[in-house]
């Protein structure tokens, strides 16, 4: 007669996980600008710095929709906690056979880290997300369309975009930019007790000096003086 096993649940095999810092739920990211004028330099430096430098990069044509949880009747407070929950939802314009995907970024922990350091979850769900957030209660805050280049260096992403308004009457061959700039970042998902991984993301950023300054924002100089 063979023994019982205990399979655990689902839901406590992913706290357990959590608990014990194996999945990637943490994010360090460096953000920085470049001109539009300036752009064709910085790609093929950053070409000849990450992984694959003999194809061209991966473009990427997304359009995302950003949403906000929270008990809108409640009375106003500050600090993170009156702001309610973030969510933003992103699909792949020129690949719509993909999934939507549902994500979910925290705010940035105060401390001497290399890099912004935050919580961050990404989930593949269906294309009836929006409707879905909807009927919990959440809000559109707003939405807008990113345009641009994906690039690896080992674990590090690279994405360079633009950001594109959204309204009446655009389509997505015609969009009204937002800046006359690029968004440059670089961002790995780790574990809070992987920290090496961010000195490899400020090491790649030193390299992308002068032509773009990648940094990590103070938040807490953020608000009224």
């Amino acid at each position: 007669m063979a023994l019982p096993v205990n399979i655990p649940h689902a839901g406590e095999t992913i706290e357990s996980a959590l608990k014990n810092q194996i999945v990637p739920d943490q994010e360090f990211l460096l953000q920085g600008s470049v001109l539009d004028t300036s752009l064709p330099v910085v790609i093929d430096r950053l070409r000849g710095l990450c992984d694959n430098a003999d194809i061209p990069p991966e473009t990427f044509h997304d359009h995302e929709v950003v949403y906000i949880l929270k008990d809108f009747n409640a009375p106003a407070t500050p600090g993170p906690a009156g702001q309610g929950v973030m969510l933003r939802v992103r699909r792949a314009v020129d690949h719509p056979e993909l999934p939507y995907q549902l994500r979910y970024v925290g705010y940035p922990e105060i401390g001497n880290y290399p890099a912004v350091l935050r919580n961050c979850l990404d989930v593949p769900v269906s294309s009836n997300v929006c409707e879905f957030l909807q009927e919990l209660g959440a809000k559109l805050d707003h939405e807008f369309m990113a345009k641009g280049y994906i690039m690896k260096k080992g674990r590090i992403k690279v994405t360079i975009f633009k950001m594109y308004k959204i309204g009446a009457g655009m389509s997505k061959d015609n969009l009204e930019a937002m800046t006359m700039s690029h968004l440059v970042e670089l961002s790995v998902l780790t574990t809070k007790t992987d920290m090496t991984v961010a000195e490899d993301l400020r090491n790649l950023a030193d390299q992308l000096k002068p032509l773009v300054q990648l940094e990590r924002l103070d938040y807490r100089r953020l608000g009224p003086p």
